[in-house]
């Protein structure tokens, strides 16, 4: 006697969920990605021939960052609340240049903030030295 086992059929599988999950992964990344502001900070290096008769007859002010987030202005040491107001101070629009110059270990964030304080000073054009 012979006896057929009933065996089950596949069932399709259903799509319904794997589109779901990547509507809502699609959803997700597009609204994450509006939160993120990405800002930009031009900067000029500086190079050969970028001297004084390169420049005209700009001086120079020398705007120094530490890796404690410390900043100084010709030597002399400036917090970083009143660094536009310090590179301001008995100079005139136009007339001078901002060298910035960053310690091997400043961090990033520091050298940025202060290349956005001397834009921000407005007395000159600003060049970021290594």
């Amino acid at each position: 006697m012979r006896i057929d086992r009933h065996r089950p059929r596949r069932r399709a599988i259903s799509m319904t969920p794997l589109i779901d999950v990547v509507f809502l992964l699609l959803l997700f990344f597009m609204l994450a990605s509006t939160f993120a502001r990405f800002g930009a900070v031009d900067v000029s290096l500086a190079h050969e021939g970028s001297g004084p008769a390169a420049t005209g007859e700009r001086r120079n002010v020398l705007l120094s960052v530490a890796e404690d987030a410390g900043y100084a202005i010709d030597g002399i040491a400036v917090e970083k609340d009143r660094l536009a107001e310090a590179l301001k101070a008995g100079r005139e629009d136009g007339s001078w240049r901002i060298v910035v110059r960053a310690s091997p270990r400043a961090v990033a964030q520091d050298v940025v903030e202060a290349i956005d304080e001397a834009r921000r000073a407005a007395i000159g054009p600003v060049v970021l030295v290594p």
